[in-house]
């Protein structure tokens, strides 16, 4: 119809009248409304294929690690990581630092050199890029110097994990091997987790074992769901559940870091990450 007014006006010799611009104004928003959601799916959907290939890689990082050292699964502990208890920051770890989005002038949060540097990170020579360390959902920044800069890494390291560690709960099994891996098989092992911007701080993703609550909050910045990686090299985006998790995303600025998030007994959340985590010793 539009067309065929045009076409007419243009054997007239006339312009469009202001009432049939409007028109096709209109029409052209409508199909703009009737896109955008199409389109805005689309990017979520990239944006999550390509933070699943960044932890894939760190993932094929972890596995060539434990290829060249017998079969030792990279250090994971806590303390050394942020320098606390009297330990020594230093290259055991596979990474090192301390970030808190909400804390300004913390330059563990956009010093790359601690994921990449061997001096200070195991992982570092295998990786080489500071890129996969960070979702590319994450939009939190954080102070530094009269700045604010994206937070360097989201991504942690499940705490029962590493040839060194240091978990909370006795009883439970630490995997220093990955030969260690057979009540709890290498295809069901969490090794990394796409943590969220505002929860992440050491490289040790921890869960409670004995308590209700999820100390470590994962990502849900892809539709709900979070990038995770398993000890056999696969990854998928999980789909976290728990109504405790869905909690908005901050962007510019982070004003809170999260984590100790109380859930329900049978929260279906908790109860993945203990299935997934460890076995009883």
């Amino acid at each position: 119809m539009v067309a065929a007014v045009a076409n007419q006006q243009r054997r007239n010799g006339e312009a469009f009248t202001l009432i049939e611009l409007l028109v096709v104004i209109a029409i052209i928003a409508i199909l703009a409304a009737l896109l955008l959601p199409t389109l805005s799916k689309a990017k979520a959907k990239a944006v999550g294929i390509q933070c699943l290939g960044n932890l894939k890689q760190l993932q094929l990082a972890w596995q060539f690690y434990t290829g060249d050292n017998n079969e030792f699964i990279p250090g994971n502990h806590w303390y050394m990581q942020a320098g606390l208890g009297g330990f020594s920051r230093g290259p055991l770890n596979w990474i090192t630092g301390w970030e808190h989005a909400d804390e300004a002038d913390n330059p563990d949060n956009t010093n790359s050199a601690l994921f990449l540097d061997a001096q200070w990170a195991s992982l570092g020579q295998y990786t080489k890029s500071a890129a996969i360390y960070r979702c590319p959902a994450s939009k939190v920044s954080v102070r530094e110097g009269g700045g604010s800069f994206p937070i360097a890494r989201t991504v942690s390291m499940n705490g029962w994990m590493g040839y060194i560690n240091q978990p909370d709960y006795p009883g439970y099994q630490s995997f220093r091997k990955t030969t260690d891996l057979t009540a709890l098989t290498a295809s069901d092992a969490l090794v990394f987790v796409d943590e969220r911007d505002d929860s992440v701080d050491d490289g040790f993703f921890g869960f409670d074992m004995a308590g209700n609550s999820i100390r470590n909050l994962p990502s849900t910045f892809h539709a709900g769901s979070g990038v995770v990686t398993f000890a056999d090299g696969h990854a998928e985006l999980h789909r976290w559940r728990s109504p405790a998790l869905q909690i908005a995303q901050q962007t510019s600025v982070a004003t809170k870091s999260y984590g100790g998030i109380p859930v329900a007994a049978n929260d279906p959340d908790l109860s993945w990450l203990r299935l997934h985590g460890t076995r009883s010793e």
